[in-house]
């Protein structure tokens, strides 16, 4: 036995004792969101006695229901280390094609502007894969190419839907008891991929990928087609959303889906999904995305212009990626790592 193969396995490492205050600190990051949460439901509730009223809550979610749903896609995307620019320009696409094809049959007109958000996933995932294009190029050039589809469709006007059918109205104002539909959806989209990301192959590969990308190849994982996948499910989902937005408005505005890709990337940051990769889950995005959308409502109520509150969400980002690194480093290994 040679000398080298004595330390091969080096001994433990002490446990070490906890810092002053790291247990506080430890608790109030993991929970800081809980408490941003609560703290904002409390002072709109002082602006507004309109506020903590069920019918006000419901409109609160079902107003930010279409961006939820986008957030939950760039959650996985950014669990896999990568980011989805085009979700906004996505959603627009299928809202107006959902809306100009309503003659041919509510049926018809949802499954193409669904299969237009696949199919510009996917198309993502390929330039991605194999060509080694960086996320943020060839999301943002499917940014650009689907905004530009909309306005070709949509010749830059409102895309009137005439006599809707009952289906169509119900998916987005419609009701199942107190619950507004579109919320049931984000719901329903929220708890099968919560679902999928915990007990399936798929959503162990997603985070094995994104933590480590080389490890994941020599475990024998397709990391080119898991990005695929990632990709063509965040497609999906925006395409979702702009049929759910189409049916609330009952109009395609060209516009639709604009700035989605910055919402759904703030929720999924404040949620406590990082850009490392491997690191959050999609129950901090629905925390994240109700924040944000109380947030909303709260500078309303208040009369800020929505100009400046795009500044404010700007900060927000960098504020929950410094919560979310510190949420990070207050793990115990992490802990032990930074005493050394």
């Amino acid at each position: 036995m040679t000398p080298e193969t004595t330390r091969v396995a080096p001994p433990p490492v002490a446990a070490q004792p906890d810092a002053p205050g790291r247990g506080w600190t430890q608790t109030l990051l993991r929970w800081s969101n809980v408490g941003v949460i609560v703290l904002l439901f409390g002072i709109s509730t002082l602006l507004s006695q309109y506020f903590l009223t069920v019918r006000n809550i419901m409109n609160i979610l079902r107003g930010t229901s279409m961006m939820g749903i986008t957030a939950l896609g760039m959650t996985v995307v950014v669990l896999n280390r990568g980011v989805d620019l085009s979700v906004g320009s996505v959603a627009g696409l299928a809202a107006v094609l959902a809306a100009g094809l309503q003659p041919w049959g509510v049926g018809t007109a949802w499954s193409i502007a669904l299969l237009a958000g696949v199919l510009l996933g996917f198309t993502n995932g390929l330039m991605i894969a194999l060509l080694r294009l960086q996320p943020f190029v060839a999301t943002l050039a499917t940014l650009i190419f689907a905004r530009g589809l909309v306005y070709l469709y949509s010749q830059g006007s409102n895309v009137l839907v005439l006599n809707p059918h009952p289906l169509f109205i119900f998916l987005g104002s419609g009701y199942v008891w107190v619950f507004a539909v579109p919320v049931l959806i984000w719901m329903a989209a929220y708890v099968v991929l919560a679902l999928l990301m915990k007990h399936t192959i798929f959503g162990r590969h997603v985070n094995l990928v994104g933590a480590n990308p080389d490890a994941a190849h020599v475990l024998g994982i397709n990391v080119n087609w898991n990005r695929i996948q990632v990709y063509t499910l965040s497609g999906a989902l925006a395409g979702l959303a702009g049929i759910v937005l189409t049916s609330r408005l009952t109009v395609g505005d060209p516009q639709a889906g604009n700035l989605y890709e910055l919402d759904a990337i703030a929720a999924a940051l404040i949620g406590g999904t990082t850009f490392d990769g491997g690191v959050g889950n999609v129950h901090g995005t629905i925390a994240g995305t109700v924040i944000l959308a109380v947030l909303s409502n709260i500078l309303n109520l208040i009369g800020v212009s929505p100009y400046f509150q795009i500044i404010v969400k700007g900060i927000i980002i960098v504020v929950a990626v410094v919560l979310s690194e510190l949420r990070h480093q207050q793990k115990p290994g992490a802990w032990v790592h930074l005493r050394r």
